[in-house]
């Protein structure tokens, strides 16, 4: 299996919920049953992401479900918007995007994602996960 895609996705949290059991994994089955049954089989929630995150101290699973927007939808808004305003106010076609401050911004956080992605991927490999 491959990853693939450059799509860059940015998430808020929307829900957190516990699952205790006897053991860790009976949890993580709970939680897992949990997310098929009430996120994965309802067709109006898309786009939504989870995260199992396992409790130290007890044999506790807490899911974290996160709401997903993808990056390049919002930047050709954006820029669609910029150059409409920019045509209004400025009565002109000729666009500066050189000068654009989310071009900045953006680069700022695939930087930030890249060195990420690739400690984890490190630590995927090192691990024989992939």
């Amino acid at each position: 299996m491959k990853a693939s895609g450059n799509n860059k996705k940015y998430c808020e949290e929307i829900y957190r919920l516990k699952f205790t059991s006897k053991t860790r994994k009976d949890a993580y089955f709970k939680a897992c049953t949990w997310y098929a049954k009430n996120i994965l089989s309802n067709d109006e929630l898309q786009d939504i992401h989870c995260e199992y995150i396992k409790d130290k101290q007890s044999p506790s699973v807490t899911i974290c479900l996160y709401v997903v927007v993808i990056e390049d939808n919002i930047r050709v808004r954006h820029c669609q918007i910029c150059k409409e305003s920019h045509n209004m106010f400025f009565m002109n076609d000729k666009y500066n995007c050189d000068k654009c401050n989310l071009k900045a911004y953006q680069l700022r956080v695939d930087q930030g994602v890249s060195i990420k992605r690739e400690h984890y991927k490190k630590l995927l490999l090192e691990n024989g996960v992939i």
